[in-house]
């Protein structure tokens, strides 16, 4: 492969006294119709945006691996020098002052990266025909006196040792390539993870499957350890297997391109149904639309298969164990937060009759309003609910629910609780489901082990047992049944669990960041920083009198801008995506400035558009601009989040103002409701007169 390599002189010597004597960054761009032999390269053309991004996953996977050895060389002509290419994914603090020796010691603490194909910065397609690999350059001076930065930065940038030097680094890349870059394992990333976007829009589709998720058979869904993403052996790990006779239990077939076929290498693809040329047959456990259980005893895998379908969201790669366990893009894992930030949201949904305040100095205080409800420090039930009207304002088209993190008090609450507390705030969500799902198509997946009456709302009841999965939907209706729940009425206001949701009162009315936060966050004046731990972002100005201290957050006060994203548990790039869930939240804030008529949603819309055409680091972080500096200052990199990721950043911003945006009025609607009000008047005065003769 002929690798075009451009990288910056310019950028100064380091570590004066070592023998790393000076870095840079480079680009270097080679056409995929080099990398790809002929049957290889026909294929990808018709793999479309995913399998560019597939290849670049597989390139940068393939990068991070090689040894230093691979990477590095003595400049050919002058022994004197020699040059290194080390990958953003490694770049770290400790790595900049580090030297050759040490660069060798390293290649057995190098990170794993997740097993999800993300978009990233670092390595991506630049266009339809190219693949791009940005990496940092070092340069070495072997066995000679170490000259002061001046001098050396000045012998480097001599014409004869730069051109030296671009030769050996186009040489290193080539003989990578041509040793480490795996031509069946790169397309077989390819047909995985094009497959696994072609099942997501049958799912997706009305015409086509219709469903929430599907879970192949023989997948292995138990990761290694609670802190490896990687999958556990098997045995013990019992491979998943759909319920057999069961009406969720389906054979799919899934379009795929006949040039992309034949480098699929899957155990979860049915070989022995393969009649068509064009079309993979996948076996398993179709969830449909709807409200859906997962119920079982304790560490029997209930929790287990709901972050299967959660990380369904994304594409996995090859040997992951969950390849084919795929979910509609836009759901979402919805639990309570206690003590997060909240503001302007229409909870009243689920939350009502908030009691005031005690009086304080002769100030009566009022009822915190539910349908303009903010707070510093959510509730775990408040928490939850506004994640659910945040859910439902990003246009979410499915709700993840755990009941072991969600509050108990907002997930469901019994006959006996409800006759004993009669004045209760909240409206359980268990009360809610059916009437999202009826008015808005909100399907619900939720994980339930201690709590019966779930089983009076549910379309289908999937039973975990010893990790194996059975079909309890006719028993779980049966029971239901049995326990007389479903014709108790609630408050006058229907059948209890199956509550109608009023989309006039409690839709959430679309919502924008105000100007006065969007001018506080501005994008050129605003730096991004990650929180200790890596879980949160820190939002700062930076004071062009002291830009030595850019890098430096003051998160003392509650209305300092923070955001804590420990619980967003969909955030599975971790601190790449994270960082860019920030980037992205600062140009959701200067484009709702530049747009005041898009709502959030409207916005988030417009910044995959734009991501989608422009690329991820033209739009977040433009070339040689303040933001790509500290990008790879701080990470090196970063992937692309998911819009109702960067949606959760936003309202979690500590401070942030939201501001309602006008919708039109049906006046239709207005008469029809004041005349049914009427009519409930008019019944009313009818029985209290007949009550007065009795």
């Amino acid at each position: 492969p002929l690798w075009q390599a451009r990288h910056h002189h310019g950028s100064g010597a380091e570590a004066g006294g070592r023998r790393l004597v000076k870095t840079c960054l480079l680009q270097a761009e080679c056409l995929v119709s080099q990398l790809l032999p002929e049957s290889a390269w026909n294929a990808w053309k018709e793999s479309g945006s995913h399998g560019q991004v597939a290849l670049a996953d597989y390139t940068s996977r393939q990068f991070v691996a090689a040894s230093d050895e691979a990477l590095s060389a003595d400049v050919e002509g002058n022994t004197s020098w020699s040059v290194g290419l080390e990958p953003l994914e490694l770049l770290s603090s400790s790595s900049k002052q580090i030297s050759r020796r040490r660069r060798h010691k390293r290649a057995s603490a190098k990170p794993v990266p997740p097993p999800y194909i993300l978009e990233r910065s670092d390595v991506c397609c630049s266009s339809p025909e190219t693949i791009r690999i940005v990496a940092r350059v070092l340069v070495f001076r072997n066995g000679q006196t170490i000259m002061s930065d001046e001098g050396n930065n000045h012998v480097v940038e001599s014409n004869e040792i730069k051109n030296a030097i671009d030769a050996q680094i186009r040489q290193i890349l080539s003989s990578w390539s041509n040793d480490c870059f795996n031509i069946a394992n790169a397309m077989n990333y390819v047909a995985t993870s094009v497959l696994q976007h072609n099942l997501r829009q049958e799912l997706q589709s009305e015409t086509g499957l219709n469903a929430v998720a599907f879970v192949a058979n023989a997948a292995i869904l138990p990761r290694k350890s609670g802190a490896s993403q990687a999958p556990m052996a098997s045995p013990p790990a019992v491979p998943f297997l759909a319920p057999e006779g069961s009406e969720m239990t389906h054979t799919v077939r899934i379009p795929l391109s006949q040039l992309l076929v034949p480098f699929l290498k899957s155990k979860m693809v049915d070989m022995h149904q393969q009649d068509a040329a064009d079309s993979v047959v996948l076996s398993g456990l179709l969830v449909p639309r709807g409200v859906s259980l997962i119920v079982g005893g304790g560490y029997h895998g209930k929790s287990t298969l709901l972050r299967a379908v959660a990380a369904g969201v994304y594409n996995k790669i090859p040997g992951d164990g969950r390849e084919f366990c795929v979910t509609v893009s836009q759901a979402l894992n919805i639990r309570a937060e206690d003590g997060r930030y909240v503001n302007n949201c229409n909870v009243s949904g689920f939350i009502g009759n908030l009691p005031a305040p005690p009086p304080t100095n002769g100030h009566i205080p009022r009822a915190p309003d539910t349908k303009h409800f903010s707070t510093g420090e959510a509730s775990g039930s408040t928490s939850q609910a506004a994640n659910v009207i945040e859910a439902l304002e990003m246009k979410t088209t499915a709700f993840l629910v755990d009941e072991d993190v969600g509050a108990a008090n907002f997930l469901a609450r019994d006959g006996r609780m409800r006759a004993l507390v009669m004045d209760e705030s909240i409206t359980p969500l268990l009360y809610r489901v059916n009437g999202l799902y009826q008015t808005h198509g909100v399907s619900s997946i939720v994980v339930v082990g201690g709590v019966g009456d779930w089983l009076d709302v549910p379309h289908h009841v999937i039973l975990m047992e010893k990790y194996s999965c059975f079909d309890a939907t006719a028993k779980a209706r049966s029971v239901s049944k049995q326990f007389s729940h479903g014709h108790v009425q609630y408050a006058g206001r229907g059948v209890v669990h199956r509550l109608e949701w009023d989309q006039d009162e409690y839709t959430p009315i679309p919502r924008r960041p105000s100007d006065e936060t969007a001018k506080a966050l501005d994008r050129d004046t605003t730096a991004l920083g990650l929180m200790e731990g890596g879980t949160g972002l820190a939002f700062h100005q930076i004071h062009s009198d002291d830009s030595s201290n850019s890098s430096e957050s003051d998160v003392d006060g509650e209305d300092d801008r923070y955001i804590d994203m420990s619980r967003c548990e969909q955030l599975l790039g971790k601190k790449p995506q994270l960082y860019g869930c920030g980037l992205a939240a600062l140009w959701i804030l200067k484009a709702c400035r530049e747009n005041p008529g898009l709502g959030l949603s409207d916005l988030l819309d417009r910044l995959d558009r734009e991501i989608d055409q422009n690329g991820l680091l033209s739009v977040l972080a433009p070339d040689d601009s303040a933001t790509q500096h500290e990008l790879i200052e701080h990470l090196g990199f970063m992937y692309r989040p998911r819009r109702l990721e960067v949606g959760q950043a936003i309202c979690r911003l500590r401070g942030i103002l939201f501001e309602e945006l006008p919708i039109q009025v049906n006046e239709a609607k207005i008469k029809a409701r004041a005349e049914e009000e009427r009519k409930k008047r008019e019944m009313m005065e009818i029985w209290n007169a007949r009550r007065k003769k009795g």
